[in-house]
């Protein structure tokens, strides 16, 4: 059986966008995955949806298209990018807080960063690819050709709907972060109080290790419901993805 020379064109635009979308992710994205398994990955989705995509390729203003095809792969990925941008950030601010960013760790990813930042970030990963959400994503790509053609996406709608998108991380930073800042904010109300009652009292003594074991109190306390609170965003992730699959095809 030969292959035509539109399903070859097909099968390259489609591994154009799937390539731009999976190497935004994380997991499948990051440099610590395997290159071998990265490329395999590209181009076994790449094969299973070519089939099932009709492209209607025009062979004029290659640039633009490239131009839009990226943009929009970047504003989809970062639909998954930003709740883990968010928890990265929220990291830490609580390691901040605390007193623990002084102790810092490399990653790949996103440079320096704390040990606490670390461990949210392998938790929200593990509960990403439980819930499925690499299930859900991978199903929104192969939507997306049947809703914005192959250089027909709305460059001036995504870009503002890639903008919203990331100012939500500082959102969701501040909201993974509170209880910590509000323990703090408390003790150091409540020592500064006690500094005044008794002048004597060493503050800069006591309030340093105080920090360390409120804010690990309030953690292991928060944990639980840092399962329920990002698995709802995995959940809204659906509705993000639809929605700006919508809003590029205008």
């Amino acid at each position: 059986m030969s292959i035509e020379t539109k399903e070859i064109i097909t099968f390259l635009f489609v591994l154009m966008r799937v390539s731009m979308i999976l190497l935004f992710l994380p997991f499948f994205g990051s440099k610590l995955t395997p290159m071998q398994f990265r490329i395999g990955l590209i181009l076994a989705v790449s094969l299973v949806i070519t089939p099932v995509v009709n492209i209607g390729f025009d062979g004029n203003d290659i640039a633009m298209i490239l131009l839009r095809e990226m943009i929009f792969s970047f504003v989809i990925a970062l639909t998954v990018r930003f709740l883990f941008y968010a928890i990265d950030a929220g990291g830490q601010i609580m390691s901040t807080t605390m007193g623990l960013s002084i102790a810092t760790v490399f990653n790949p990813e996103i440079g320096q960063s704390t040990e606490l930042t670390r461990l949210y970030s392998l938790i929200a990963m593990l509960l990403f690819l439980s819930l499925n959400g690499h299930h859900y994503f991978i199903y929104a790509v192969v939507s997306s050709f049947h809703y914005i053609p192959v250089g027909g996406a709305d460059i001036k709608e995504l870009v503002r709907a890639g903008i919203m998108l990331s100012g939500r991380i500082f959102e969701i930073a501040l909201k993974i972060a509170a209880p910590i800042i509000a323990v703090v904010m408390i003790t150091n109300i409540l020592l500064g109080v006690l500094y005044k009652l008794i002048p004597q009292f060493n503050i800069f003594f006591v309030a340093y290790p105080l920090y360390i074991s409120l804010g690990y109190v309030v953690l292991i306390l928060g944990i639980p419901f840092f399962f329920i609170f990002f698995g709802n965003y995995i959940f809204d992730m659906r509705n993000y993805f639809n929605n700006l699959i919508l809003i590029g095809g205008r």
